[in-house]
């Protein structure tokens, strides 16, 4: 154990230097003694003896520390002592030590941050196995039970299949109430297929998605600990899912989630050939695992070779026709295609940031060395090397770095949550990204890398002889060629870098503004949404027809409601509910080339309460309903493209949408209306009326325009509800606006990161141009003394230090400019009826970047216009 014994040694030295100098002392006193004893016994005087015996001893300083140097701790004593050193250099300049600390933990904090979030979504595996394996067909959330079983069967490449789906079910709560879960809809293999395992029970046994199956679901551990209280007996247990009672036969391991962490609960699709959604409805994803060995090209060979025979089997119409482009997609991309290029812009653009916080604490660390070289001088007078001098300035910068890093991780746990709730990650990713070890262990990383970035330039001043001037050399040449050029060079760069930022911020400003002026087709303000979720199981069509006709009644009549309404599918929200349809005056549109039209019912006051304006004829009626006259209204786009200009009022139109077949007259011509997304193509509408669509649905999106506010309405709402019917469930409660919001979620999102990117690096473009200009009027503060002793003006000394102020930034302009066009592509593709070389956008950036160094160069231009002739060559 004798390593033992010398880490403890060593451990000692270290941190109880006190103990261990004293330790010595003794020691060499005690040898001295001996020593002298030893003269004196030999008959020499005590006081020439003891004299004797410290030159035989040669020197005690000189052996003292050759027992520390044989301590083994020299090189971390002399690193404690330079950081102790560097701590009291930041204490005599707190200004300097807390605008570097601050510039850098910005930095430092926002990438730490960025990254726990790229590593959570981009780098760490799926909850799957093998998931380079797993492969997603195309035309998703468009396949039929039909085609999963012919598919099936065709595959070569692929060991497994599977199909899921989501729906929202209702949840019967231990309370008596309800509410509505995320549930994946999926055939018996999915978990088999995807390689999941449960942590308790079993997944769903082969048969259990074909008709006479008991009802049986697995859940998450979310779900398992917060409704089900975490209870270890619950296999077996019933629960009331969608107005069934339900078996559990799983739960799912924590951090497990599939598709996304949505999904509460899984259950057995019905793949029953009798029924009509098998054959009729397409809803939806396929999923295969490749075979080992399996290339992703042979996997495409493999869809391309069988789906000519889905052509064949099923002729399909030309606008659904699934023969074609026929290609898989590796899951991790399907799942996180859309989420991957904002989270790599955000991370490149909190790069830039932080190249500039190093730049900017360069540039000051290079202002502080400089200001120190007499300190400088005199260390090298008295035997210091560069070496050393060098090792003190990369203690310094380290330091820096380090405290900067520990702030910086301080902001990123503190404002984790709150940026990941501003990030455009939807479905619940957000959820399965956290800080952890790892996190911080970068962050060490990160400033130890910044801290030696930091040092660089300094340090190579410094060994090329630089800054080793004393107070008569501070106006000299060299200095003027060394640190001068570098903190220009500095500057430049910084500037370079915050016209990326402030460009990319323009740019998406301007582009949010021509979102937001576009014309939905609605007016959101003031409406409050909610979907009302009806079990078909637990309450009979007779019921659900009584209870939405009651919640009409009874919201309407609430204080603050203008008017209500009753949809299936809400604009710009929710997909879905489309199919071909037959127009009688249009024989030409028939069999593969019947058109395509989403299907909407709607009550009387639906329309005038999103504010959707009716162009052409009437809008839904209270006497439109079961037996009258079938109607319906089309959307503008709908009466443009089938009628070409001719009046719409009277056609007649037919789909076997829900399998009613009845032929319905064009009564109305709705106001177009954005229905999938607020940019692109928009498609053709059709609006029934509720009363006559024929079912009641099992859940309906209800509309209010109110001038009350949505916290008081939507309580309202909840109490008319559970006294009607405590079985419904009510889901996404919010405003229209809220809607609005999250379809323009991702660039909303991006505008806000890039705009605090945008206006932090204006920040440090500042500091950099003020810190350089300062530094250069320090520098020459005789020089200005003299000149205004021989009468210059302060206005031309502020004129001329102004001037040479901007040159850096001017050429940081320029680069950031052509910067900015060569990489513009990165970021068209967050971008509307904007170019990303937008020349508006590029000239406000450059304004704003040239307005920034006017005034940063201002301060130390005024300060240099009142330099004190006699004070400054007093102080030379």
């Amino acid at each position: 154990m004798r390593w033992l014994s010398n880490v403890w040694f060593r451990l000692r030295a270290l941190f109880r230097p006190g103990a261990m100098e004293r330790e010595l002392a003794d020691e060499v006193t005690f040898h001295l003694a001996m020593e002298a004893d030893k003269l004196v016994k030999q008959g020499m005087d005590p006081v020439e003896a003891a004299w004797e015996a410290r030159r035989r001893f040669g020197g005690v300083a000189y052996q003292q520390e050759r027992a520390r140097d044989a301590w083994g701790i020299k090189m971390m004593r002399d690193f404690l002592s330079d950081v102790r050193h560097a701590l009291r250099q930041f204490l005599r300049r707190p200004g300097f030590t807390v605008l570097a600390i601050v510039t850098l933990a910005l930095g430092l904090g926002a990438t730490v941050a960025l990254f726990s979030v790229v590593r959570g979504l981009l780098l760490r595996p799926l909850p799957v196995t093998d998931q380079d394996q797993l492969q997603v067909f195309w035309s998703d959330w468009d396949w039929r039970g039909i085609e999963l079983d012919f598919v099936r069967e065709r595959m070569r490449a692929f060991s497994g299949l599977a199909g899921f789906s989501a729906e929202g079910q209702t949840y019967r709560t231990d309370g008596g109430g309800s509410s509505v879960l995320t549930a994946g809809v999926t055939s018996a293999d999915l978990f088999d297929v995807i390689g999941a395992r449960p942590l308790l029970g079993r997944t769903f046994a082969p048969g259990e998605d074909r008709p006479g199956a008991e009802p049986v679901v697995v859940v998450s551990w979310g779900l398992w600990q917060q409704e089900l209280g975490g209870d270890p007996n619950v296999l077996g247990r019933r629960i009331i899912l969608a107005g069934l009672p339900t078996t559990v036969i799983g739960v799912m391991p924590r951090g497990f989630y599939f598709p996304t962490p949505e999904y509460r609960v899984w259950r057995p699709l019905l793949l029953d050939p009798a029924s009509p959604v098998y054959r009729g409805r397409g809803w939806l994803v396929l999923l295969g695992r490749l075979k080992p060995g399996t290339t992703l090209a042979q996997g495409n060979a493999d869809v391309g070779s069988f789906a000519p025979a889905l052509k064949q089997r099923f002729n399909y119409p030309d606008q659904w026709d699934k023969s074609r482009n026929p290609h898989v997609t590796p899951i991790r991309q399907y799942l996180l295609g859309d989420v991957k290029p904002a989270l790599l812009l955000l991370l490149g653009a909190v790069g830039l940031l932080l190249l500039m916080a190093c730049a900017n604490a360069a540039a000051l660390v290079l202002a502080r060395t400089t200001d120190r070289s007499n300190e400088i001088a005199l260390r090298t007078a008295l035997g210091a090397g560069r070496g050393r001098l060098a090792r003190q300035i990369v203690t310094e910068s380290l330091t820096l770095s380090f405290m900067a890093g520990a702030v910086g991780a301080g902001l990123a746990f503190v404002l984790f949550d709150l940026l990941v709730a501003s990030l455009p990650l939807q479905s619940g990713f957000g959820d399965t990204v956290h800080m952890d070890w790892s996190t911080f262990a970068v962050g060490f990383g990160l400033a130890l890398l910044v801290g030696l970035v930091v040092s660089a330039i300094p340090v190579r001043h410094l060994l090329l002889g630089r800054l080793e001037g004393v107070s008569g050399e501070r106006g000299g040449s060299s200095l003027r060629r060394g640190p001068g050029r570098a903190h220009a060079a500095l500057v430049a760069a910084e500037v370079t870098l915050a016209v990326l930022l402030v460009t990319g911020a323009t740019l998406l400003i301007r582009s949010v503004g021509k979102l937001y002026a576009v014309d939905p087709g609605f007016e959101s303000r003031g409406v409050v949404v909610m979907d009302l979720m009806a079990s078909v199981e637990e309450m009979d069509r007779s019921v659900r027809w009584q209870f939405f006709r009651d919640i009409q009644q009874r919201v309407a009549a609430l204080p603050g409601v203008q008017s209500m309404g009753l949809t299936n599918r809400l604009p710009v929200r929710d997909n879905g509910w489309q199919g071909p349809i037959e127009v009688e005056s249009r024989p030409d549109l028939t069999g593969t080339s019947r058109p395509n039209s989403l299907w909407r019912s709607v009550t009387p006051d639906y329309h005038r309460t999103l504010g959707m304006d009716l162009k052409v004829g009437r809008g839904i009626e209270s006497s439109d309903r079961e037996g009258g006259l079938p109607v319906v209204l089309v959307s503008e786009s709908f009466a443009r493209k089938m009628w070409n200009g001719e009046d719409p009022l009277g056609r007649r139109i037919r789909t076997a949408f829900m399998g009613d077949t009845s032929w319905l007259t064009v009564a109305g011509v709705v106001e177009e209306t954005r229905m999938f997304t607020m940019t692109g193509e928009n498609p053709m509408t059709m609006y029934l009326p509720y009363e006559q669509s024929g079912f009641p649905g099992e859940g309906q999106v209800l509309v209010i325009r109110t001038d009350a506010a949505p916290a008081t309405i939507i309580p309202a709402v909840r109490q008319i509800v559970r006294e009607l019917d405590s079985r419904v469930a009510i889901a996404r409660p919010g405003s229209m606006d809220d809607v609005v919001r999250t379809a323009l979620a991702e660039p909303l999102r991006l505008r806000f990161f890039l705009m605090l990117f945008g206006g932090l690096a204006l920040v440090l473009g500042t500091v950099g141009v003020y810190g350089v200009v300062s530094y250069s009027v320090t520098r020459r503060r005789g020089e200005f003394g003299i000149r205004m002793a021989l009468g210059a003006a302060p206005g031309r000394v502020l004129r001329e230090v102004v001037r040479r102020g901007m040159v850096p930034v001017m050429g940081g302009v320029v680069a950031g400019l052509a910067a900015a066009l060569a990489l513009s592509r990165l970021l068209g593709r967050f971008l509307y009826q904007i170019a990303p070389t937008d020349p508006v956008s590029l000239a406000l950036a450059a304004v704003a970047l040239l307005g920034a160094g006017i005034l940063a160069a201002l301060l130390p231009g005024w300060r240099a216009g009142q330099v004190s002739p006699v004070e400054a060559l007093r102080a030379e």
